[in-house]
């Protein structure tokens, strides 16, 4: 049985929640909030400028800071980011890959089913929370992201699924299915949290949020792959198919057209 609820029809975003953050603009910024950015300012310019650096402590943290700088200066516009990448560089996010598809197999093989006339259909499905503390077993297969870098990237963060399904009928059903993966993350701050490798308090970066020098924003990043199995087969074909093309990387979100 799915995690997620499977019905007939095109991609429809399912209603998500978010934890709620710091109060964006309750109050006017202060001469210590702006005096305070301009640090945090300096310090983002010097961490970009070490990534990649062999030897440098914290050089591996480039998607983190990418989401870091827009919601400095992205005045709460949605940002796109990879899931590729995420799904490459983090063992949390293959595990969260490989149960996303088998979910959404699962759905189909449901709709299959009841509906035994239809050879081909769309499907799209509720939202699976990852990195659900509060759900261990749902957690364990979707897992909070492994590396610092993802942790401060998206950490937990909202998945559902959709696809396009042709299938075989006979002695013996086939299934191709185009699966999108569709990500979203409210990128704030938390009031009484604390950066889980840093434990910097939540509070220093919300009181910008509080002064709107800086906005919270949505995260977005959708993954393709094509799913071939056949109903009697305890494993399916995945292949990605968009395998070689260029993918959306931190750099992106540096250039200047991507600060206003």
């Amino acid at each position: 049985m799915p995690i997620a609820q499977y019905s007939l029809g095109p991609a429809q975003r399912p209603e998500l929640y978010f934890d709620p953050g710091f109060a964006d603009c309750s109050r006017p910024a202060t001469a210590a909030d702006r005096a305070l950015l301009a640090s945090w300012r300096v310090a983002l310019e010097g961490a970009e400028a070490i990534q990649g650096v062999p030897g440098m402590p914290k050089n591996d943290l480039p998607d983190g800071l990418a989401a870091y700088r827009h919601f400095q200066y992205g005045k709460g516009r949605r940002r796109e980011f990879s899931y590729e990448r995420y799904v490459s560089q983090d063992a949390s996010g293959r595990v969260t890959l490989d149960n996303a598809v088998f979910d959404i197999q699962e759905g189909i093989l449901g709709i299959a089913t009841q509906h035994r006339f239809l050879t081909g259909f769309q499907i799209t499905g509720t939202g699976i929370r990852c990195g659900a503390n509060d759900n261990p077993p749902l957690a364990r297969l979707f897992p909070y992201p492994e590396t610092e870098n993802w942790k401060k990237a998206i950490g937990a963060h909202w998945i559902w699924m959709s696809a396009l399904v042709t299938v075989t009928r006979g002695s013996e059903w086939g299934f191709v299915a185009t699966v999108t993966l569709h990500a979203e993350d409210l990128y704030n701050f938390n009031p009484g949290d604390n950066d889980a490798d840093t434990e910097i308090p939540d509070a220093m970066n919300g009181r910008f949020e509080e002064s709107c020098l800086a906005r919270e924003y949505l995260n977005v990043s959708t993954l393709d792959r094509v799913v071939r199995w056949r109903a009697t087969e305890a494993e399916a074909n995945v292949t990605n198919p968009s395998a070689g093309s260029r993918e959306r990387n931190p750099q992106d979100n540096r250039r200047m057209r991507n600060r206003l």
